[in-house]
C-alpha cells in the first residue's frame, strides 16, 4: 500500500487512535496538532490523504483545506469533526473537502471513506494517462513525412 496520511487534530488521543488504525492497515502516517505544522509538513513531503479536524487551535479546518489544496491539489482531504452541522458540512464541501467523517468515528467507515477516495483519485490518474497515450498516438499518425511537400 504505502499511501501516506497526514492527521491534523489537536486531541492527542484522536491522533493516536487514527494513527494506530491507519498503521495497522499499512498506511504511512504523520500526525500534527495544529494547522501551521500541517502546512510546514506539506511543504516538505507528499501526502495522499489528509484527515483534518474542523476545530484546530490556530486556524479553522476549512481554511486549512483550501491551503492544502493549493499546496497538493491531488491530495484527498477529509474533515473529521465532533461538531457536525449543516453549516460546517457546506463550508467543508465549498473549500474542497472530499469527505466528512463524524467523531466518534467507526474505524471501518473511516477506512472505507479513505479507500473510496483514493480509488477514485487513482482511477482518474489512469484515465488521464490513457487519454495522454491516446493523444500522443493520434498525433504520431499526423507527423509530416520526410521529403513530402509539407516539410520545410
Amino acid at each position: 500500500m504505502n499511501e501516506s496520511v497526514l492527521i491534523v487534530d489537536d486531541d492527542a488521543s484522536v491522533r493516536k487512535t487514527l494513527s494506530s488504525i491507519l498503521c495497522l492497515e499499512g498506511y504511512l502516517v504523520q500526525t500534527m496538532d495544529n494547522g501551521k505544522q500541517a502546512l510546514k509538513a506539506v511543504e516538505k513531503e507528499h501526502f495522499d490523504v489528509a484527515l483534518i479536524d474542523i476545530q484546530l487551535p490556530d486556524i479553522k479546518g476549512v481554511y486549512l483545506l483550501s491551503k492544502l489544496k493549493l499546496k497538493q491539489p491531488r491530495m484527498v482531504r477529509i474533515i473529521i469533526t465532533g461538531f457536525p452541522s449543516m453549516d460546517n458540512a457546506i463550508k467543508a464541501v465549498n473549500e474542497g473537502a472530499d469527505g466528512y467523517v463524524l467523531k466518534p468515528f467507526d474505524p471501518e467507515q473511516l477506512l472505507e471513506t479513505i479507500r473510496k477516495h483514493l480509488d477514485e483519485r487513482n482511477a482518474e490518474k489512469i484515465r488521464m494517462w490513457a487519454e495522454m497515450e491516446k493523444s500522443s498516438r493520434f498525433s504520431e499518425q499526423f507527423k509530416k513525412p520526410k521529403g513530402s511537400i509539407f516539410t520545410s
